[in-house]
Order: structure tokens, then C-alpha cells, then sequence
């Protein structure tokens, strides 16, 4: 909000110098423009534009006012930018040419109390290089891996000859000469996508200005520009050496950073979990160290930490990997997990009773609705010699269709009774079976005094 104040100030200052510039200058001459604009490209990414001005013969005495120029540049497409008012004839920037630029300046006349004169502008127009946009390279992106190394990675243009080669140069500020990287990483079986460049191959207090040219007999090859702020890139290493010690009832995590790290650019993201849960609780520090208030210790719990290069030294950072997992805690064994037994057991159950409720709807539909007999498989013998052809059997006379038994048995009916009898009744009776077996044969019933004889016995005689 302050800032916001300060500008408008400087605003509402600036139009009251210019209302007051039209009262503060006395001459009637034309203040001439800049001359000899010219603008040349230093390096990669960098462009030194330069001009001339020669004073007005009027303004040779004039010992109060002070001659400034005003310059700025746009890009193809975007509002007008970089605005500069200082008494140099040159000035310095850098620049992304993968659009063309419009660079302008002109000349101010500025005495003790206004600015009273300006002249027109001057431009120098700087095309975009030649090509194809669709044959530039695309998702061109770099990572300073731990302040060690930096890997630049690339895809190919979307429309390009078979026979196109991508070479990579880059450039910094203190450099004689164009850069050619030395080193090409391979990506989708192409060996040109990508560059590795080694930490002595270049200075990172220094932004680095790369350009991807391509070469075809075919065809144009756009190139394309980047400018690299090395330290809005960085890609830190894991932290290491992670050590948990208990403190009453919490725990205490540190680990050790690296170095040649600026502890005050870095933050770190540490992330928590145990047996019980399966997700994560991150947290986050700027200092190596932390304290876990919540972490239970009657189960095995898992920590891990990584790093990052803050916006505070850096435009855009980016997350190390995660660093190896720690665990602190006792392991007692897994606990039991109701919202996990509840998906477990519930399904069963389920599926349980389902089963259950369609064996008791089977057979209470067979109670209800008991299955009517088939009639086929009632008279399935009967016509069984025709092949189920009823016709047959009504051609057949009445008299086979009889059954009639082939011999005629007589059954005899035979009487049992319970005689009792001397010994020697017995053996004559015995005598005269063996001499006719066919003859019929009488039985005389004893008295019943006879029966206390002792030297009766009791038989089952058999008569036919």
C-alpha cells in the first residue's frame, strides 16, 4: 500500500512538471531528435543500443538545464517496457529474441523545475530470427541439480525434416565467445535432447543465456532463446543424516543440510505416517529440525524430509526428492483397525445374508408353488417298446394286449399247531412219516394231564 502511494506521488509529480514545462521554457526552437540509432546483439540474450544527439546551438550557453534521453522496448505483441531517463548515449539489456523488438528513444531538455522539451522519437526495429515457429524446439526447461550441475532438457519441433541436428550454445556476461554445450543427453532415441553442463563450465552468480539452433538441408530451423536465472532453478539434493530423538512426551527430528546450502533460502517439507493410517501429514520448517507433538509412540511411525531453494533468493523453486524413510516408535504389532474391519466385515455379511434369503425364498417357493409332475415320464415304460408311438398300440387286437399266465399255480393251505406228545407217540409218528409222505396224516390232541408228564416234549408239526 505504501509502494501504491509512492507511485502515485511520483505520477501526479511527473504531470505537474510537464503542465509546468509549457510556462518554464523560453525557446521557440524545435528540439531535434536522436540520430544513429543503432542496436547490435551481444552474445546471447544481450543487445547494446547506441545513439548520437548533437546539441542545438541555443542551448550551448545554457548552464541550468541538464539533457537526458528517454528509451524503452517492447516485444511483438506486449505494452512498451523497461522505461529509462539518463544522460547516456547507450544503453544495455537483456532481451529474449524469440519475438521481434521495437527499441525507441529521445532527447528531454530538464531545467532546476521542469522537464520544457523533448524531442520525437527515434526507433530501431530488431526482427524475429528466421524459421518456422513449428520447427523450434518446445518445453525447453533447466535444473541446477544441488548447485553441482545443470541439466537442460528439450522436445523436438513439432514439423521438421528427418535429417534435422539441435546444438545448444550458451553465454554469460564476462565470456569472450559463444559457449557450445559438449555434452548431449539422449531422450526418445534421439541423441540431441537435452545438455548437461558441469558447475566449472559456468559461473551461477551470472544469469546464463542459452539458445537451441537447428540445422536441415530441408528446411529453416526457427531458433530458440532462453535466459536462465540460475538461481531461480535449483533443485536441492535430499536432506541426509536424519536423527529422532524423544523428548517427554514428543519427538524431535533434525537433519543435516548441506554446506555450501544458504540456510536462509531454504525451506523444508517434512511428511508423517504409521501403521494406523495411510496417508500422510506434511509439515513444514525453516530450520533443520522440528518438533512432532502429535506422533504416537506406541506405534512404528515413518518420516521423511526434503528441501527447497525459496523465491526469497530464487524466482521459482522446486522440491528436492524425498529424502530415505525414518522410523521412530515401537512396533507392537498391527492394531485393529475398525473403519478397516468395518470394509471388510460388512461385505461378508452382506454377501451372507444375501446367500441365506435366496435359500429360504427357494424353498418357500417350492411350498408354494410345488413343480407339477411331467405325464411323459409317468408312461415312459408303457411306451417304451413303440418309440412313444401311441398309434401302434391301438392297432394291436384285444386279445394280445391280455396278459395271460403261462401255468396255472395252486397254492395249498397249510395249518400249524402246537401238539404235545409221548416219546414213544413221537417215534411211531416219526415211523410212518418216512413210509408216506403223501398220505395224509391225523393228529390226536393229548388231555391236558398229560401235558405234566415229564416225559412229554413239545414240537411244531407240519401238515400238507
Amino acid at each position: 500500500m505504501r509502494s501504491l502511494g509512492l507511485t502515485l506521488v511520483q505520477c501526479l509529480l511527473s504531470a505537474s512538471v510537464v503542465i509546468e514545462g509549457s510556462l518554464c521554457c523560453t525557446w521557440a526552437e524545435t528540439l531535434p531528435p536522436p540520430t544513429d540509432l543503432s542496436v547490435t546483439l551481444k552474445g546471447i540474450g544481450f543487445i547494446n543500443s547506441t545513439w548520437t544527439w548533437k546539441q542545438p546551438s541555443y542551448l550551448e550557453n545554457s548552464s541550468s538545464i541538464i539533457i537526458k534521453f528517454e528509451s524503452m522496448f517492447k516485444y511483438d505483441g506486449a505494452e512498451w517496457d523497461e522505461r529509462q531517463r539518463k544522460p547516456f548515449l547507450t544503453r544495455e539489456d537483456k532481451v529474449i529474441l524469440n519475438r521481434g523488438i521495437t527499441f525507441r528513444v529521445k532527447a528531454l531538455v530538464i531545467t532546476e523545475s521542469c522537464a520544457c522539451q523533448q524531442s520525437n522519437w527515434t526507433e530501431k526495429y530488431i526482427p524475429p530470427p528466421e524459421g518456422d515457429a513449428i520447427t523450434a524446439v518446445r518445453n525447453f526447461r533447466c535444473i541446477y541439480y544441488n548447485f553441482e550441475y545443470i541439466n537442460c532438457t528439450w522436445d523436438i519441433g513439432r514439423k521438421i525434416p528427418a535429417d534435422t541436428v539441435y546444438h545448444l550454445n550458451y553465454w554469460q556476461k564476462g565470456m569472450d565467445a559463444i559457449q557450445n554445450c559438449t555434452h548431449y543427453l539422449p531422450k526418445d532415441g534421439r541423441l540431441d535432447a537435452g545438455c548437461h553442463l558441469q558447475h566449472d563450465q559456468f559461473n551461477d552468480e551470472q544469469d546464463l543465456n542459452i539458445c537451441v539452433m537447428g540445422q536441415s538441408a530441408h528446411a529453416k530451423i526457427k531458433p530458440f532463446f532462453y535466459n536462465l536465472e540460475t538461481a531461480s532453478f535449483v533443485q536441492l539434493s535430499p536432506p541426509w543424516g536424519i536423527n529422532i530423538s524423544k523428548m517427554d512426551k514428543v519427538f524431535r527430528i533434525s537433519w543435516n543440510p548441506a554446506a555450501h546450502w544458504n540456510q536462509k533460502c531454504v525451506i523444508y517439507r517434512i511428511r508423517k505416517s504409521n501403521a494406523m493410517r495411510s496417508d500422510w501429514i506434511v509439515y513444514e520448517s525453516v530450520k533443520p529440525e522440528m518438533i512432532i507433538p502429535d506422533a504416537d509412540p506406541n506405534v512404528q511411525n515413518v518420516v521423511q524430509v526434503q528441501a527447497m531453494y525459496t523465491i526469497t533468493c530464487g524466482d521459482n523453486g522446486i522440491w528436492s526428492e524425498w529424502s530415505e524413510e525414518k522410523l521412530f516408535g515401537e512396533d507392537i504389532g498391527p492394531g485393529w483397525n475398525w473403519k478397516v474391519a468395518l470394509l471388510i466385515i460388512v461385505p461378508i455379511l452382506v454377501a451372507a445374508s444375501a446367500i441365506t434369503l435366496l435359500t429360504y425364498l427357494k424353498q418357500l417357493q417350492i411350498l408354494i408353488l410345488p413343480p407339477i409332475p411331467d405325464p411323459g415320464k409317468l408312461f415312459k415304460g408303457m411306451f417304451s417298446d413303440s418309440n412313444g408311438d401311441d398309434v401302434m398300440w391301438s392297432k394291436q387286437p384285444k386279445e394280445s394286449l391280455i396278459f395271460k399266465a403261462e401255468e396255472e399255480i395252486t397254492c395249498k393251505v397249510t395249518n400249524v399247531e402246537q401238539l404235545r406228545v409221548t416219546s414213544v407217540e413221537k417215534e411211531a409218528k416219526l415211523g410212518e412219516t418216512k413210509t408216506s409222505e403223501e398220505e395224509e396224516t391225523s393228529v390226536t390232541f393229548v388231555d391236558e394231564a398229560s401235558l405234566l408228564d415229564n416225559d412229554s416234549v413239545h414240537f411244531n408239526l407240519v401238515m400238507s
